[in-house]
């Protein structure tokens, strides 16, 4: 049977209107992506100026 392990991180959204996520967020992800992070999940938070991120991997 597989093992998970999970990850959340926070990152906080740009913009006026919209959520926009930066370059850096893209290049966090990437590097998380490069450690055997998958994204599984991505939800504004309450104050909706924050994207709480679920990654999970194989232990």
């Amino acid at each position: 049977m597989k093992k998970w392990e999970y990850k959340i991180i926070n990152l906080r959204a740009k913009g006026v209107t919209n959520l926009v996520l930066s370059k850096e967020d893209e290049e966090e992800l990437n590097k998380l992506g490069d450690e055997g992070w998958e994204l599984v999940s991505s939800v504004p938070t309450v104050n909706g100026r924050t994207i709480c991120c679920m990654l999970k991997r194989e232990k």
